[in-house]
């Protein structure tokens, strides 16, 4: 064995290191070498693993690679290497590693590789190949842990052979230009963890079988054309029982936000171990990356924290109101549903998010006042309610008076600092209850119980609360009061914030 990594040597890889004949391992990476890869390197032909990672290597990867039929991991990552890759490269039959991301490799995929019989990792990601992804990808699927050939310039359409891939833990293709419909013959790789097809051109409409993929953390579909509502299948029980990030951002989907699916977000629902004496992140034989839309801008994370939640439903065609339902992922981290046409009022349920450190709800048809419940979550580093049809006095608390004024822009009937608006009149404490929908209950009957008098309208919610709903008991009393407390504020003529 010989390995010099993670020194200074510089210079080029001498000719004579063709002599060795009897390494079994060699590994050069993290160094300052330059020049060529020599053709004599593929007389080791005992060689087992060659690392050439991070290296100030060019040219080409040499046609004698092939020679090293023991070979089992390549590394040649990050090298500056070019041209394309060699056929002989599916001579190596037990290659069970090859790792090529980031160089200036272009060219066709080659079909030789589906010749190794091995392969389980393959990382062809941030280089410049062309052309299809070939079937036969996904006929050696049976061997496969993790596929990467993201930020490429495939086209064609992602292979629907997947018939035996219990193994694959990672499918990531996004940064292409594939088209056509994700593939449902994904349905079968029942390991997945991470699949992310995110920034290409898909149509189709949302797959809903990949809520069955129960051990599922990331599911990235931004950046693609998308269309139709979101529907969730009465045949899946738990959906989506491990996911962490969903990322649906830049498509055409539209109806109403998939309430049903929050629900049953359970991962999201427990809180994150923050003191972790170790950092743990998402491995799926690599550490996973994501770029994430914070602010208007892109966020790149070179490694995602196992703890690290996110919702991303942006600029899409959603309608309807926010679910409660999303109150409860307490564990969220980046929270964005901006630029749709979600209206309602914003849940006071969010106020549950104790954890978020990123909220955008830009660009929307919200109305009625911002929730107090917002001001007390101290995490909270960017919030952007612009573009909507608030009203009412902004929450004063530690982290609102952090953020700009433009985060507030485009609701006129907004006061109160940061706003140069000031409001005229102090408001009343906020009292927000919010309905839920699946209950059944209304406050119809409440109401018309205030017409003929409080006494009543209590006795009535108390009839309709021994049918069995008592989780609405402690809301009557303060629903009625803040139902009142409106009625004298009409009376007055005293609109808050004008």
């Amino acid at each position: 064995m010989l390995n010099l990594s993670d020194t200074n040597l510089s210079g080029e890889i001498p000719d004579l290191i063709g002599h060795l004949k009897s390494l079994i391992s060699l590994d050069l990476s993290h160094t300052n070498l330059s020049g060529e890869i020599p053709d004599s390197i593929g007389h080791l032909q005992s060689l087992i693993q060659l690392g050439l990672s991070d290296t100030n290597l060019s040219g080409e990867i040499p046609d004698s690679i092939g020679h090293l039929k023991s070979l089992n991991l390549l590394d040649l990552s990050n090298a500056n290497l070019s041209g394309e890759i060699p056929d002989s490269i599916g001579h190596l039959k037990f290659l069970d590693y090859l790792d090529l991301h980031s160089n200036r490799i272009q060219g066709s995929f080659p079909p030789s590789i589906c010749n190794t019989s091995y392969l389980s990792y393959l990382d062809m990601s941030n280089n410049k190949f062309d052309g299809e992804i070939p079937q036969c990808l996904g006929n050696m699927s049976w061997s496969l842990a993790m596929v990467d050939l993201g930020n490429n310039n495939f086209h064609g359409t992602i292979p629907n052979t997947w018939d035996d891939c219990g193994k694959l833990e990672g499918l990531i293709l996004n940064g292409n230009s594939l088209e056509g419909e994700v593939p449902n013959g994904l349905s079968e790789c029942k390991s997945l963890k991470v699949l992310d097809l995110g920034n290409n051109h898909l149509t189709g409409t949302f797959p809903h079988w990949s809520a069955n993929l129960q051990h599922l953390q990331v599911l990235v579909l931004k950046s693609n054309k998308l269309h139709g509502p979101i529907e969730t299948s009465s045949v899946i029980k738990h959906p989506f029982l491990s996911l962490k990030v969903l990322d649906l951002s830049q498509n055409k989907f539209v109806g109403h936000l998939p309430g049903n699916y929050f629900q049953n977000f359970d991962v999201m629902k427990n809180r994150g171990v923050k003191n972790r004496t170790k950092p743990e992140y998402l491995d799926i034989g690599k550490l996973y990356s994501i770029t994430v839309a914070v602010k208007g801008s892109e966020l790149s994370f070179t490694k995602i924290s196992v703890d690290y939640t996110i919702v991303d439903l942006s600029n899409n065609i959603f309608e309807g109101e926010i679910p409660n339902a999303i109150g409860s992922l307490i564990s969220l981290i980046v929270l964005n549903l901006s630029h749709n046409n979600i209206n309602g009022r914003i849940p006071y349920a969010l106020g549950n998010l104790i954890e978020i450190e990123s909220l955008d709800l830009s660009c929307n048809q919200l109305k009625g006042e911002i929730p107090q419940s917002l001001a007390f979550i101290t995490d909270l580093e960017v919030l952007n309610l612009s573009q909507n049809h608030l009203v009412g006095r902004i929450p004063d608390g530690t982290q609102f008076r952090t953020f700009e004024a433009t985060l507030f822009d485009g609701n006129p009937g907004l006061c109160g600092f940061p706003l140069p608006k000031q409001c005229e009149h102090l408001s009343a404490p906020q009292l927000e209850i919010d309905e839920d929908e699946e209950s059944g209950f209304t406050w119809k009957v409440v109401m018309l119980g205030y017409g003929c008098g409080t006494l009543l309208g209590l006795g009535m919610g108390y009839m309709m609360l021994s049918t069995g709903r008592p989780k609405w008991f402690n809301a009557i009393a303060d629903e009625i009061e803040h139902m009142i407390m409106q009625r004298r504020k009409k009376r007055r003529h005293v609109y808050i914030g004008k």
